[in-house]
């Protein structure tokens, strides 16, 4: 279940692995990779709705590694 903050819904990498049908790690490397963007809070990381959205339907550029 997200957690809800001011109209807010957050989801944690267990809830977004689960929602794509992916593996932990894989979300992982895809927060640091920049495919997905995420806010640290009290020391989690957290997708808004918004930006779940948005990587599902391709509004997020892949940032090339240099």
């Amino acid at each position: 279940m997200p957690l809800e903050v001011s109209g807010l819904k957050l989801y944690n990498v267990d809830e977004v692995a689960e929602m794509l049908k992916s593996t932990k790690p894989t979300i992982r490397a895809y927060f640091r990779e920049g495919k997905i963007k995420v806010q640290k809070i009290t020391g989690r990381w957290y997708i808004t709705e918004e930006n779940l959205k948005k990587y599902l339907s391709g509004d997020y550029p892949i940032l090339e590694k240099k």
